[in-house]
């Protein structure tokens, strides 16, 4: 099995308490609209952003040890289901924007191990040459395709901020952007879901929402999937 990770979201509303958020299904829509069998239960996070590969276990790991020192907790790497604080986003994307370069001792591993942002990177010298490849090594990882992982990253990390900026966008003028999102990718371009409005189920809460989104309150998650 591989990995799936996930920064997942919801949003509640501060005076009652209640989710406005589930996932954009059509079975969540059935169940929200149809009020003789919709259960406030299944409201649930939606992800805000996806990465999945054995290659986003390096900023996982990085991501925990924030949370737990924002948090003062202790979650470890297996931890299958994380709440953080949105204090914490800015550091966890500058930590993504680091894997977009790979360090020279590991970047042709079939999993790298860790980036520039893991503190044993942070204190050696990394003054490595250019490493030399085996033949073997050239045909399975040839040095212009690592490019391809690293860009992956960079991807990610720019679409991570970008709603970062919305979330101030809140928070300072009290209004927001709706933000272009893929209903499985979290932020994503050109596609034709919409971040928050098409996990905003109820039309009535949608209007609120863009009305006064500080009445709202967002709630954050890592989910670590295996």
């Amino acid at each position: 099995m591989g990995l799936d990770l996930y920064i997942e979201a919801k949003i509640t509303e501060k005076a009652t308490g209640r989710c406005i958020t589930m996932p954009d299904t059509e079975d969540a829509r059935k169940r929200v609209l149809d009020p003789d069998v919709f259960d406030p239960e299944e409201c649930q996070y939606f992800t805000v952003l996806w990465m999945c590969g054995w290659d986003a276990a390096v900023p996982r790991n990085s991501w925990i040890d924030i949370i737990n020192r924002y948090l003062k907790t202790n979650y470890s790497y297996d931890d299958i289901i994380i709440p953080f604080p949105q204090s914490a986003l800015r550091e966890m994307c500058s930590c993504l924007f680091s894997n977009a370069i790979f360090p020279e001792d590991n970047r042709f591993l079939y999993e790298v191990e860790s980036s520039y942002w893991d503190i044993h990177q942070r204190e050696k010298e990394n003054n490595i040459p250019y490493m030399e490849l085996s033949d073997d090594e050239k045909e399975f990882h040839k040095w212009d395709e690592r490019e391809n992982d690293e860009y992956n990253f960079l991807i990610k990390a720019n679409l991570l901020r970008k709603f970062i900026y919305e979330l101030e966008r809140i928070h300072y003028e009290n209004r927001y952007t709706a933000l272009e999102s893929d209903k499985h990718e979290g932020l994503w371009e050109n596609h034709s879901y919409r971040l928050p409005d098409s996990f905003i189920i109820l039309e009535e809460d949608r209007q609120k929402f863009r009305a006064n989104p500080q009445a709202y309150e967002w709630s954050f998650r890592i989910f670590n999937s295996y």
